[in-house]
C-alpha cells in the first residue's frame, strides 16, 4: 500500500474534530489543503479503495436506550420502494435487504433507535402505517456487548 494512501486512511479513522470544517483539521495533520484532502478522498472512492465514509456513534451513550432491529416481510415488488420509505425515518440508521427463506420470511431489515420503548414502538408503528407492511418482528437490544474500533495500523 502506498504511503500517501496509508497516511490518509489512518488520519480519516481518527476521531474528527467537532468543528464546522473537520476535513480542514485532518488535512492540516496531513500537511495538505482541505481541498486536496477532499479531492484525494473522491479519487479513492472513484478507484473503489474507499467505498463509503460514515459516522460511528454509541447509541446508549447518547441516550438512545430503546433500540430495535425490525425485520419485515415485504413482497419482492415492493421491496425497493419500502426500503426507500423506511430510510426516510430519522430514527432508522440501517436499512437493507437480505434473502428470505421459508423458515425466515423476512427480507428487509431496519435498525431503529429511540430514547424510550414507547417512542421506539411508535416509530415502528408509523413505519408500518406509511409503508402498508404489517408482517414484522421486533428484536430489541437487551445489552451491547462490544463496539470497538479496529486499529488499522495493525492491518495497513
Amino acid at each position: 500500500m502506498d504511503k500517501t494512501l496509508r497516511k490518509t486512511v489512518l488520519a480519516l479513522t481518527e476521531p474528527f474534530a467537532i468543528t464546522a470544517r473537520p476535513y480542514a483539521a485532518v488535512a492540516k495533520k496531513l500537511g495538505i489543503t482541505e481541498q486536496a484532502l477532499i479531492s484525494r478522498i473522491a479519487a479513492y472512492q472513484e478507484e473503489g479503495v474507499v467505498r463509503r465514509m460514515g459516522i460511528v456513534y454509541g447509541h446508549f451513550k447518547m441516550g438512545f436506550n430503546a433500540n430495535a432491529l425490525v425485520v419485515w416481510q415485504v413482497p419482492d415488488a415492493k421491496l425497493e420502494a419500502t426500503g426507500k420509505i423506511f430510510a426516510t425515518f430519522p430514527a432508522v440508521t440501517h436499512c437493507y435487504a437480505r434473502k428470505a427463506y421459508a423458515q425466515w420470511p423476512y427480507d428487509l431489515y431496519t435498525m431503529v433507535h429511540a430514547k424510550t420503548r414507547k417512542e421506539c414502538d411508535a416509530i415502528i408503528a408509523a413505519m408500518a402505517a406509511k409503508s402498508g407492511i404489517k408482517q414484522s418482528k421486533v428484536c430489541t437490544t437487551l445489552k451491547e456487548f462490544k463496539k470497538i474500533k479496529t486499529d488499522l495500523r495493525e492491518i495497513l
